[in-house]
């Protein structure tokens, strides 16, 4: 969260005459979120930020506005960078075997194994290749990107 809301929610507060176990009480929450918020370790989620707005009498705009930039979140510098595109093949074929519905397939095969076979019991091992597909996706994914 940002030092400076995190401030402004501190003197908020303090101009209404609350301690921080008074405005935990008027809103439901545990004194130490309210705690967490005024430093910064936290942030109020949108319920309690509505509530806030309406119990010091001001806006989402006036309890949240910052005078810096907001900073972006994103972990992956690749998808961040607008400037960077795939080629349209290697796209096409993240697309398909990433959102390829295997344990569907999987579960279908069980099943028909199960009912045309009998195999209930030995087919369950069918299921423990989910997470080998997905392993596998990935690593030829990270070996077509070099």
């Amino acid at each position: 969260m940002n030092l400076e809301i995190a401030n402004r929610l501190v003197r908020l507060r303090k101009e209404r005459g609350f301690s921080q176990e008074e405005l935990a009480a008027r809103i439901g929450i545990s004194r130490q979120a309210v705690s967490k918020w005024e430093r910064a370790e936290a942030a109020p989620d949108t319920d309690n930020l509505i509530l806030l707005s309406r119990l010091y009498g001001v806006s989402l705009d006036e309890l949240l506005k910052t005078d810096g930039e907001v900073e972006s979140r994103r972990d992956d510098p690749v998808e961040a960078d607008p400037s960077h595109e795939q080629d349209d093949e290697d796209e096409g074929d993240d697309f398909f075997w990433s959102r390829f519905p295997y344990p569907v397939a999987v579960t279908v095969l069980y099943l028909l194994l199960g009912v045309s076979f009998g195999l209930w019991h030995p087919g369950w091992i069918l299921f423990v290749t989910i997470p080998l597909y997905y392993w596998i996706v990935e690593e030829v994914r990270r070996w077509k990107r070099k």
